[in-house]
């Protein structure tokens, strides 16, 4: 006997809520423990940004999907609400990602070919404005889902003896714009090319960052290789973790965006929904795990606060990179 669509899709809704929540929620604690005692750090606000993103797609998107597929009542403002908050978290988490792979690629040219001069210390205030730029600009460009939407009508249209099993967000809880040229333009266009097109950019900063890993191999054989810096090893293994987290969600992505196409053609299946879930909050359930390891600060902190508050000696000779 196959279990319920909706028995399975709620099942993989809190499996996914709980993992996020406790890999975010260390996440973020420990980057705030880290950037409280040793300064507030470029790649701290992003790891941070991206946690409580992945925070509010948890809380919101999937615990409404709980609530619905339980049997609560679908209402035209709490499908703008739950469409707004997925739009909004999926776009956010590319962004962030796409200007983490920027930093990594800025960082590692760096550290491969050196400046005679002292980096410039006053570029985390920009890099706090761009932070904030984006947020700001996920918002007002998911503003029409909220402001032109309506709740689609339910159209029962068939073969009564098919079933079919229907995805909370995309079919029990669709939303359609009011005017039909916004609705093509914005819906079918926009939408996808504000996160289509900075993962396309994000890849192919991926495979330059790949390529001045293989430069930066080579020159620390040369005659400027200055031995084992801790700020440097963290940067490279953060260039790398950065790699694997923009192809997980390029290919996440890739991947929802095709099974939506063709979801028309596997309703018959009980467990799409739940595919669905898991390759749209995937990503904020796996990449905080991943962003720990980032920056070896961070790691330090986490493993700090599982030994009862005593905080792991820190030597005195750790000279931080003015590029972290």
């Amino acid at each position: 006997m196959e279990p319920s669509a909706d028995t399975v899709e709620i099942i993989t809704c809190i499996f996914l809520i709980l993992v996020s929540l406790i890999g975010n929620t260390l996440l973020i604690y420990s980057t705030r423990r880290c950037s409280s005692s040793r300064g507030l750090q470029t790649s701290f606000v992003l790891i941070f940004s991206l946690g409580f993103d992945h925070l509010i797609k948890n809380l919101v998107v999937n615990v409404m999907k709980v609530a619905y597929s339980s049997g609560g009542r679908l209402d035209s403002a709490g499908c703008k609400v739950l469409r707004f908050t997925e739009v909004l978290t999926t776009t956010l988490s590319i962004w962030f990602m796409l200007y983490l792979a920027l930093l990594y690629c800025h960082k590692l040219d760096r550290i491969t070919h050196p400046l005679n001069e002292t980096g410039n210390l006053n570029h985390r205030k920009n890099h706090l404005r761009v932070t904030f730029l984006l947020w700001t600009a996920g918002i007002i460009v998911c503003i029409p889902i909220l402001a032109y939407s309506k709740q689609s009508e339910s159209l029962s249209v068939g073969n009564d003896t098919l079933v079919q099993f229907t995805s909370v967000l995309y079919e029990n809880c669709k939303i359609d714009i009011e005017n039909v040229q916004l609705d093509y333009y914005y819906e079918k266009i926009f939408l996808i090319c504000i996160d289509l097109l900075p993962l396309v950019i994000s890849v192919f900063i991926c495979f330059h960052i790949s390529f001045l890993l293989l430069e930066q191999k080579k020159v620390t054989y040369g005659d400027i290789w200055i031995g084992e810096d801790p700020s440097e090893v963290a940067i490279l293994r953060g260039a790398k973790l950065g790699i694997s987290l923009v192809f997980l969600i390029t290919t996440l992505w890739i991947s929802h965006f095709i099974l939506v196409c063709f979801l028309k053609n596997l309703e018959i299946f009980y467990f799409v929904p739940a595919v669905l879930t898991v390759l749209s909050s995937g990503f904020s359930a796996i990449s905080p795990y991943l962003l720990m390891l980032i920056h070896y600060k961070v790691k330090l902190e986490f493993f700090s606060c599982s030994k009862k508050g005593k905080a792991i000696p820190q030597s005195s000779n750790i000279i931080v990179s003015p590029y972290s």
